[in-house]
């Protein structure tokens, strides 16, 4: 299946897909700067892959299209003024593509945008080769010198000078900028929803103009249309939104909202929905079944078009990011390899879902914070949180779903939740004592039903379209294969391990000298060492950002830089050898029981110093009642003879430690008869009693 945004090797030339249907393909060559859209039977192109002649390919232009511009900056602003004049054109395939259509299109948005033709052309040649997304639009200002480097202004302002106001004005340094920041947030961005105006006189009592203010205090402050432009260029009307009105009314109120509805998805691919219950049923554990291990969580992930489950996810995490992760990442993997990890066989066809679709909706819960982030800029997948108290009413598809794959599994299971309260009724039965499932057994037979349900479940609710074949059955599987074929799916294939680290968590590590440090274990990798983060003399950033795995502690991700699609695998050194093969949560408990055992330790070694001190205290204070009162002549005397002194002292030390001890037993000599009849004489072999006797010229001082 030849998708949308593929890159494909043909000879000499790259090229890269832009649409295709059953008869025909439309590509475009990415290296010529002068290229437009070519059409190509798909039976060619079929017959070219088959022959080898064409092969697909990496995208070399993944680090443009993954790489958002800044917020606030002039190629954000090319990227968006680019993005308002072709992105109705753009898609209006297969229109655009041919060379005819293309001309009547573009004369309309010629006059709409008041743009140049050769200036449209480049945008549109732009969008086509660099990534077929807004970022292939963005200002390549990253090859010029002095990228985001603002203008200081130190003595003087900028802008023309006065003629009609009075003074020169004041230049706006990083000071006044620091000050303008904290009266916006007090006094303008927050729920009271004060006007601006006043923000400004709050500005001006801040910068010190004097009370009561006469006009002349106020010629040399910042002015209002300065205090104005700051706040336009460092905050969008969206944060502004979010500030004044408070997060959950934004997300109730203000916060945009698409339908959910088939006639207003275009195909397959193109809106999933994502939601989590927990299921009605109590399971026991793999490795001792007398174990309840509670209910499961079901995460199920929904294409609207079609209303096939794209992906699942079955376990005992809680609903959280780390859980919908896993529900997204299994929506884009393949199912013939994810069935296969269940013992379960299948063929591509039972289960073909498997890529990035253009459009998300979930609960706010789980859809927010850096990981959406990564989808919308990285993958060019747009989320859409649902407000506050009204999630059902947003993922009712979804919603529908659980109930549906719960009844299905009722029949078959123990341990089924039921509405009678445990324990409220005599004899009443506590079904949660009648679990028999594993996870894993559980999570098979989630699978079953969700092969039954997009093969052969048939939805008499579906709203059909006027040009979907009315003999064509409303099967999930029906009619995600022919909107695939008709409707152009737009989904897209990335780079499976790209989209799973640009989804896991991430945090800093530390440069230590032994290594990366996080959650106190130690990483390494070949271009760390290469660049001497762990020398001596290594004075460059002590922190950096990395990715990491929660279920496993072997591995993490370096990011190198802001694209994200650069990563580099660090793995876990000999250190830390300790905590290898286990998860991340492992870790943090290891890590909490050392810190526990650490603090026991801390108090005993303190209790330990504070004895120690006193007990010593005491040894001096005993021995200073013990010692005798001098005069100051005396004190002269006594340091004289100390030779002496301890000449008699070490024979007194000498003496107590032989006084307890006993002679020595007398051996009794035996009697030896010479063989030959000579008398010799017989030998002692006591050891020697005195101790002058070993020590001698021992007593010398000098």
């Amino acid at each position: 299946m030849f998708m949308p945004n593929d890159v494909y090797q043909w000879d000499t030339k790259r090229i890269r897909i832009l649409w295709s249907n059953p008869q025909v393909i439309y590509w475009i060559n990415i290296d010529d700067e002068r290229a437009l859209p070519q059409a190509t039977q798909k039976s060619e192109f079929e017959h070219l892959l088959a022959r080898a002649d064409l092969k697909i390919i990496n995208d070399p232009y993944v680090n443009i299209s993954m790489s958002a511009p800044k917020a606030g900056s002039k190629s954000e602003k090319v990227q968006q003024n680019a993005w308002i004049a072709i992105k109705n054109v753009v898609k209006s395939e297969p229109d655009i593509y041919e060379r005819k259509a293309r001309g009547l299109l573009m004369s309309k948005i010629m006059e709409e945008n008041k743009a140049t033709k050769q200036t449209l052309y480049r945008w549109l040649r732009k969008y086509w080769q660099f990534g077929m997304c807004p970022n292939s639009l963005s200002g390549r200002y990253d090859l010029c010198g002095g990228r985001g480097k603002p203008k200081t202004f130190k003595e003087k302002r900028n802008g023309p000078i006065r003629t009609r106001n009075l003074g020169e004005g004041v230049p706006i340094t990083d000071q006044v900028k620091s000050l303008f920041r904290v009266v916006i947030q007090k006094s303008y961005l927050n729920e009271n929803k004060y006007d601006f105006d006043y923000a400004y006189n709050q500005l001006l009592i801040a910068y010190g103009v004097k009370i009561p203010a006469s006009p002349e205090d106020l010629i040399n402050v910042p002015t209002e249309r300065q205090f104005k432009y700051f706040f336009q260029k460092e905050y969008t009307s969206i944060e502004v939104t979010k500030k004044r009105e408070g997060e959950i009314n934004y997300l109730k109120d203000f916060s945009p909202s698409i339908g959910t509805s088939t006639a207003e998805v275009p195909g397959p691919g193109y809106l999933y929905q994502i939601d989590a219950t927990i299921a009605d049923v109590y399971l026991v554990s793999e490795q001792d079944r007398a174990e309840i291990v509670g209910r499961p969580t079901m995460y199920f992930v929904v294409d609207v078009f079609s209303r096939a489950i794209v992906g699942i996810y079955i376990g005992l995490e809680n609903a959280s990011w780390v859980s919908a992760m896993e529900a997204l990442g299994n929506a884009m993997a393949n199912k013939v390899d994810y069935c296969a990890e269940h013992g379960i066989d299948i063929t591509s066809d039972l289960w073909p879902m498997q890529g990035l679709p253009e459009h998300i909706i979930g609960d706010k819960g789980e859809m927010l914070g850096r990981h959406v982030e990564v989808l919308s800029k990285a993958f060019h997948v747009e989320i859409q949180n649902t407000p506050a108290y009204r999630a059902a009413d947003w993922r009712g598809i979804v919603e529908r779903y659980f109930r549906t794959v719960q009844t299905k599994m009722k029949p078959f299971v123990e341990g089924y939740v039921t509405k009678n309260p445990i324990g409220k009724k005599r004899h009443g039965n506590d079904y949660r004592q009648d679990g028999i499932l594993t996870l894993k057994e559980f999570t098979k037979m989630m699978i079953k039903i969700v092969l039954h349900y997009n093969n052969d479940h048939v939805i008499r609710t579906y709203d059909i379209d006027s040009d979907i074949p009315k003999k064509l059955p409303a099967n999930p599987l029906a009619l995600w294969a022919w909107g695939i074929e008709y409707r152009t799916g737009l989904l897209r294939r990335p780079d499976p391990k790209l989209v799973k680290v640009n989804l896991l968590p991430h945090t800093n590590a530390t440069v230590t000298e032994h290594g990366l440090k996080l959650f106190g274990c130690y990483y390494s990798c070949k271009q760390a060492l290469e660049w001497g983060w762990f020398e001596e003399n290594y004075r460059g950033p002590k922190t950096v950002t990395v990715a990491y795995d929660l279920y496993s502690t072997n591995e993490i991700y370096l990011r190198p830089s802001d694209s994200y699609a650069e990563f580099i695998p660090a793995n876990l050194t000999s250190r830390s050898r300790a905590y290898a093969n286990i998860t991340i949560w492992e870790l943090w408990v290891f890590q909490d029981i050392r810190l526990d055992v650490a603090a026991t330790s801390k108090l005993k070694k303190r209790s330990g110093s504070v004895n120690l001190v006193s007990e010593l205290q005491q040894i001096k204070d005993e021995s200073k009642q013990h010692q005798p009162k001098y005069t100051r002549t005396e004190k002269a005397q006594r340091a004289k003879g100390i030779a002496g002194n301890k000449r008699k002292e070490r024979q007194y030390e000498r003496s107590n430690k032989t006084a307890d001890r006993s002679e020595p037993l007398e051996r009794t000599s035996a009697t030896v008869t010479p063989i030959h009849g000579a008398n010799t004489e017989q030998k002692s072999f006591k050891l020697p009693t005195r101790l002058k006797d070993l020590l001698k010229d021992g007593d010398s001082d000098d």
